[in-house]
C-alpha cells in the first residue's frame, strides 16, 4: 500500500525568494510531502497567484498565518506540518500559532530573533507533547559531517581539544557599502525588529555555531566576542570573531562575515583532538580529511570504505559529488518548460545522442584497426 504523504503548508518562500524554492524542491524529493497550503506573499492577490502557481487550491492560499492557522485546523484534512520560512524576527510567533493549533513545525533558522524568543518558543514545543519540531540547519545533514560526528563519538580523534571554524560570504558583492546603497543591497537585514538581535549571526553564525557543537558534542560554556557594525551611518551587524570555551575545556575559534571581500561562501571546521583531527569544507562536501597524530593523513570519501555510516546519508554512489541530484532536477525542469516555449535549450537532446553512439562506434572502430577513424 502506498504511504500518505504529509499535507504541507508554507509561510513565506514567495516568488521571489530564493529559500522558498530551496525548502520546495527539498519537501518533494522522496515524495513525503504534498504542499496543500500557504501564505506566500503579504500581498494577499501574490499570495494567491503564486500558490495556484504551484497547485495549491485557491480556498487554501492565505493572506496571513493568522487565517491561515485558525482555517486550517478546522479542516478535516488539515495540513500535518507548517514550513516556517519568513524572516527571522518572525518565527517564533509564526511556530507558536501553530503548536497551539497541535501541527507540526519545520522552521528556517534561526530558531528566533533573539533570546526572549528563543526561551518562549522553546518553553511552548517542550509543553506540548503532540507535535514535533525541526529547525533546518541543512550542513548538519550532509553524509561527511555526520559520519564526521559518529568518528569523534567513537573516540577516534580523542578528546576534543580545540575547534576552529569559520563561514564567510560577500553581500556586497565587492561595493563600497555607504548609507545610500545599503538599503537596496541589504534591505530587511537592516531592521533588527526583523533580522533580530544580530544580522551576521542570526543568518551565518548561527549555521556555522550549530555545526560546531553539532560534529564536536560539545555545548559552549562561554565566549569573548569582537562585533562590528559595517560603518557609523550603516548600522548593521557585519563581522564577529569569536574566542569560545566548551564545556569540556576545550578552546575555539569562530569567523563570521557577510563583508569578506571574495568570501563568495566560505564553510569551515576543523576539529583538533588528543589523538588526530577532522576537517570539513562545504564546498568539498565529499570528503571529510582525517588527520591522525602518528601516521599519514586520510582522505574519506561518502558511502565508501571506511565512512561507511555516510551511506545513510547518501541519495547517490560514492563517486557522484553533491549536486547529481540537482542536475537531473535541472534536466526534468527545463525539458516541462520547454514543452510549453520555443526558448533556446540546454538539456541534452537526440543530436547529442546520435553524435555519442557515432564517437563510441568510431572508437570501437579504431580499436579494432589500430588506425584513426572519422565521425
Amino acid at each position: 500500500m502506498k504511504s500518505k504523504k504529509l499535507k504541507l503548508g508554507i509561510i513565506g518562500g514567495g516568488p521571489n525568494s530564493w529559500i522558498g524554492h530551496v525548502h520546495r524542491i527539498s519537501s518533494r524529493f522522496d515524495d513525503k510531502y504534498e504542499i496543500v497550503a500557504g501564505v506566500f506573499s503579504r500581498n494577499s492577490k501574490q499570495s494567491t497567484s503564486f500558490g495556484k502557481s504551484i497547485g495549491v487550491s485557491e480556498d487554501r492560499c492565505y493572506s496571513n498565518y493568522l487565517t491561515m492557522a485558525n482555517k486550517e485546523s478546522l479542516r478535516k484534512d488539515k495540513i500535518d506540518v507548517v514550513s516556517i520560512m519568513t524572516p527571522p524576527g518572525s518565527h517564533q510567533i509564526i511556530a507558536e500559532k501553530f503548536i497551539d493549533k497541535n501541527i507540526h513545525i519545520i522552521s528556517d533558522k534561526p530558531f528566533a530573533a533573539d533570546l526572549k524568543q528563543a526561551k518562549s518558543l522553546f518553553n511552548k514545543i517542550k509543553k506540548n507533547k503532540k507535535i514535533k519540531y525541526a529547525l533546518t540547519h541543512n550542513y548538519s545533514a550532509y553524509p561527511m559531517v555526520r559520519e564526521a560526528k559518529v568518528l569523534i563519538e567513537k573516540g577516534k580523534i580523542g578528546k576534543v581539544e580545540d575547534v576552529n571554524f569559520e563561514y564567510v560570504q560577500d553581500w556586497s558583492e565587492g561595493k563600497t557599502i555607504n548609507k545610500k546603497n545599503s538599503r537596496k543591497m541589504f534591505r530587511w537585514k537592516l531592521d533588527n525588529k526583523i533580522v533580530g538581535v544580530s544580522t551576521v549571526l542570526n543568518e551565518l553564525g548561527s549555521h556555522a555555531c550549530h555545526l560546531a557543537s553539532y560534529m564536536s558534542g560539545l555545548k559552549t560554556k562561554k565566549v569573548f566576542a569582537d562585533i562590528t557594525q559595517v560603518s557609523k551611518t550603516v548600522k548593521m551587524d557585519n563581522n564577529a570573531k569569536v574566542l569560545i570555551e566548551f564545556d569540556n575545556g576545550a578552546k575555539g575559534m569562530f569567523w563570521t562575515s557577510c563583508t569578506a571581500r571574495g568570501g563568495v561562501y566560505g564553510l569551515r571546521i576543523r576539529i583538533f583532538g588528543s589523538k588526530g583531527s577532522l576537517e570539513w569544507i562545504q564546498n568539498d562536501p565529499t570528503y571529510l580529511k582525517f588527520n591522525p597524530s602518528k601516521g599519514a593523513v586520510r582522505i574519506l570519501e561518502r558511502g565508501f570504505h571506511d565512512a561507511s555510516f555516510s551511506k545513510k546519508f547518501s541519495r547517490i554512489k560514492f563517486g557522484h559529488p553533491e549536486g547529481y541530484l540537482d542536475a537531473f532536477s535541472n534536466i526534468y525542469r527545463e525539458f516541462a518548460e520547454s514543452l510549453k516555449s520555443k526558448k533556446r535549450t540546454f538539456y541534452p537532446n537526440e543530436d547529442d545522442g546520435y553524435e555519442t553512439a557515432k564517437f563510441i562506434n568510431a572508437c570501437k572502430k579504431s580499436s579494432e584497426s589500430k588506425k584513426w577513424v572519422k565521425l
